[in-house]
């Protein structure tokens, strides 16, 4: 529910051949299905809805032929947040998750406490479901109570696979076990750009949840879950 797969449109792949190459990839690691979210920010060539929504349906119609018959891609976008968000998704101007209230939101990785908290408030006021995109990459939510007290405004968190099968003396990779371990965590992603250095890799997380983690709660994280988005219900 959280990756580059359209072509030509952010830092993911260049041509619909890269990005069939990765949906093989993201096939043999069990995935049928998933929320394409190129970039919303300022770095990037700003793809309409229209746009994305055209590269959706024409790639799934693709990997139907190549992959698997059953094979679904779902229009969203991963959204830098600023101030004007809440106006451009009731204008239609951006995605939210698949046609839901979910709505990934991104920010720097230095980004202060108070500007998170801050868009979290604002998108919920505007009866969104923010998604705080690779949670690990924050550092302001690395203290104290900051991810249940976000949870508690009405955000949820992703998490990506890679760091989670990570070495044991990693920082990050230690952090990520330790919230999961705390049941804090409601959505894993690939954020999968390319086949090279950010292909889809979820098997040595897999493997790490499968030993420390109850399976009910990782079929929560890595298929209910994002399930609830597909039916736009509440976790």
């Amino acid at each position: 529910m959280h990756c580059h797969i359209l072509p030509g449109l952010d830092d993911g792949p260049k041509s619909e051949q890269e990005s069939i190459q990765m949906l093989k990839l993201a096939k043999k690691q069990g995935i049928r299905g998933l929320i394409a979210t190129p970039h919303h920010s300022h770095s990037y060539r700003q793809a309409g809805p229209r746009q994305i929504e055209e590269l959706c349906r024409s790639l799934e119609k693709k990997a139907q032929a190549v992959i698997e018959p059953g094979f679904r891609i779902y229009p969203g976008q991963e959204i830098f947040y600023s101030e004007d968000v809440p106006e451009k998704l009731e204008k239609k101007e951006i995605l939210t998750m698949a046609g839901s209230q979910y709505v990934l939101t991104e920010f720097l990785p230095g980004a202060p406490y108070s500007a998170i908290e801050r868009a979290v408030r604002e998108l919920t006021h505007a009866q969104y479901t923010p998604i705080l995109a690779h949670v690990e990459r924050y550092q302001a939510l690395r203290e104290g109570d900051r991810i249940e007290e976000l949870a508690e405004f009405g955000a949820c968190m992703q998490m990506n696979y890679r760091p989670i099968g990570g070495k044991w003396y990693s920082e990050t990779t230690r952090w990520c076990r330790a919230v999961l371990k705390e049941g804090l965590i409601d959505f894993l992603g690939t954020d999968m750009h390319n086949t090279g250095t950010r292909q889809p890799e979820t098997l040595k997380a897999l493997v790490w949840m499968e030993k420390h983690l109850d399976n009910d709660y990782i079929q929560d994280i890595i298929y209910r879950n994002p399930g609830k988005i597909l039916k736009n219900e509440k976790l």
